[in-house]
């Protein structure tokens, strides 16, 4: 089952630890009422929230050995109501608005395996007359064709389908 952001409502800390506080679930979700331990560790400014104040965890939670629903909070840039998420919301903005090309247009390096994968791209590289950027763009943008046929636009799901093919093919693999 596929991770879900679950929205909640602060209720109190968890007794004495300082990593851990208690949650309501928000309707209209399934577990709405339902109150959940939440680890927060690391996000200790959780536990200074004010009762009823929006958390979101991820979901679905678990079941405790004392029978209590258990759950990790989301990281700090989901979180509507974190300092540090909204800073970095907000850098974003101002680094999208300063440079947009930026975003359009980056330079990566990789390292290529198998000597068949190699003599291809070089073969390609060849054939282009922007030489290796060209081709590197080329084989990206045509991986990303197919992955769109096929509806991949999680990256965790393209990751596994793209090393399950190779793999299956007899290709190398980045291990």
């Amino acid at each position: 089952m596929a991770k879900e952001k679950i929205v909640c409502f602060y209720k109190r800390p968890a007794g004495k630890r300082s990593d851990l506080v208690i949650l309501e679930v928000k309707a209209p979700h399934e577990h709405a009422g339902e109150t959940v331990v939440c680890n927060c560790f690391n996000q200790e400014w959780i536990t200074k929230l004010t009762y009823g104040t929006e958390v979101l965890i991820w979901g679905p939670p678990k079941q405790g050995s004392q029978g209590d629903l258990l759950a990790d909070a989301c990281a700090d840039i989901l979180q509507p109501h974190s300092a540090s998420g909204a800073a970095v919301i907000n850098a974003i903005e101002e680094l999208e608005a300063e440079n947009s090309k930026y975003f359009e247009e980056r330079r990566v390096s990789t390292k290529l395996k198998g000597r068949e994968n190699i003599n291809a791209f070089l073969a390609l590289a060849s054939q282009c007359p922007n030489g290796h950027q060209e081709a590197g763009h080329l084989l990206i943008g045509y991986a990303r064709l197919i992955l769109d046929e096929l509806h991949y636009t999680d990256p965790t799901t393209m990751y596994y389908h793209i090393r399950n093919k190779l793999t299956e093919a007899g290709q190398p693999t980045y291990s």
